[in-house]
């Protein structure tokens, strides 16, 4: 995870690696507010992760799609997910780092 800076909130940048998108961007975001393990299941809340996963899994062709993103919120971060597989997440405003 590369710390970033937007609107006065930290921000991240997660790089690709063999873990799946949605895999990635839970791991990014419990990494940031911390896990919860009540809810283990908190990323349904937003948005669907195998759909997630679809839009940007290879083309049939075995094409990488490098066009587009989706955004949406998490546990209150704001998330990017770029084509390209680099994916930002914005802390909570007022949201203070674990140390």
């Amino acid at each position: 995870m590369e710390n970033l800076d937007r609107d006065e909130r930290a921000a991240y940048r997660i790089t690709g690696d063999t873990d799946n998108v949605s895999t990635r961007v839970i791991r990014g975001i419990e990494e940031i507010v911390g896990k919860d393990e009540e809810r283990r299941t908190w990323l349904y809340d937003c948005i669907d992760p195998d759909a997630l996963d679809a839009i940007f899994s290879q083309k049939h062709s075995g094409a990488t799609r490098d066009e587009g993103k989706v955004v949406f919120t998490a546990r209150k971060c704001e998330v990017v997910v770029h084509g390209t597989g680099e994916i930002h997440i914005y802390a909570p405003k007022n949201h203070v780092p674990n140390e």
